[in-house]
């Protein structure tokens, strides 16, 4: 979806549970270009709602839990403009569902 999104002037960036170096770990290995932020603690996840409460009991090393899977799309001045979230903590959102929620916020 890369050129989708930077032909719509779209930026990626991920919020995870992963610390900054398994962060840089990732970058190297796979050659990820999006921004990456690590939220370890959650406190990110836990401002937006965001906790997986299937999984708050599930013990990772000093990790107290998971975000759910969500896609957000938010506008220039912050606003969430469009959400998406998997029932299935390994899923992602569909790349069709993300691109047809950026043509119908572009009309």
């Amino acid at each position: 979806m890369r050129p989708d999104l930077d032909a719509a002037g779209v930026r990626i960036v991920t919020v995870s549970t992963d610390t900054p170096a398994e962060i840089r770990l990732g970058h190297a290995v796979h050659g990820l270009q999006a921004t990456m932020l690590s939220d370890a603690q959650l406190l990110v996840t836990d401002r937006f709602g965001l906790r997986n409460q299937n999984f708050n009991n599930f013990k990772f090393p000093g990790r107290p839990g998971l975000p759910v899977p969500t896609t957000l799309l938010v506008d220039g001045s912050g606003t969430v403009v469009w959400k998406d979230q998997a029932e299935n903590y390994t899923q992602r959102s569909d790349p069709q569902i993300v691109r047809a929620a950026l043509a119908s916020l572009s009309r």
